[in-house]
């Protein structure tokens, strides 16, 4: 007796591929934190193979992962080295500032609102670098472009960004759990949820998926008369 719920097409088999893939790239992308300049590199990476997930509901996670990290490699390593410097900056700012009395203390403040900015535009900025071409600058100015145009997911993916590390603070005593969790599928999962609200904002501005196909098919084309060729 044939199990038809076990098949790839099934609900059940679809569900367990996306499992599956999420796992397989959160690997990936743990495996990119260890040296830790590769960071942002691996966060291109998993979104791009995420991303690619959500529009294509099936992908193959080590071709699309090793594509993503890449093509961005350069331009990632180099906005995670910013942002990282920003963000040493800023708390260090932070902290001088609680300490003084006056006007200084008021920066505070100000302070605040630049970390907050930070924030925001380093959520979008990896997701925008994975699914636009461009520089720096213009994955920037695209990341505050997609943040300002729906400020309801940008406080949706906060939440989902900051949610799960905060309940593993809280539950200190479930720590192995919780790096088991996070080591196996956690970042990759975060992501994908994250990309379901990113492709809603990206669709309109990504090629058709009628086009995508008709690319693809034409790629094989050439490659079938390459391989009749040789």
């Amino acid at each position: 007796m044939r199990l038809s719920f076990l098949n790839n097409d099934s609900a059940f088999g679809r569900f367990c591929t996306v499992i599956g893939t999420i796992i397989l790239v959160n690997l990936m992308f743990v495996v990119t934190l260890i040296p830790v300049i590769t960071a942002g590199a691996g966060f291109c990476a998993m979104y791009y193979s995420m991303l690619k997930l959500v529009r294509y509901k099936e992908i193959n996670p080590f071709a699309e992962f090793f594509q993503g990290f890449k093509d961005n490699f350069k331009k990632a390593t180099l906005a995670w080295l910013g942002v990282a410097a920003l963000a040493v900056f800023l708390m260090a700012d932070l902290r001088i500032c609680s300490y003084m009395t006056g006007m200084l203390h008021n920066c505070v403040f100000v302070v605040w609102i630049g970390i907050i900015a930070l924030a925001v535009i380093a959520m979008y900025l990896f997701p925008v670098m994975a699914s636009f071409e461009g520089k720096i600058r213009d994955s920037i100015k695209n990341s505050v472009f997609f943040a300002g145009s729906n400020i309801l997911y940008v406080l949706i993916i906060a939440f989902l960004n900051i949610a799960p590390m905060v309940l593993t603070y809280l539950y200190l005593s479930l720590l192995p759990l919780w790096a088991f969790i996070w080591c196996l599928c956690g970042f990759a999962l975060v992501a994908f949820i994250n990309s379901m609200f990113f492709m809603r904002l990206f669709e309109k501005y990504l090629t058709p998926l009628e086009e995508d196909e008709e690319a693809a098919n034409e790629r094989k084309i050439l490659e079938d008369m390459r391989r009749l060729d040789g």
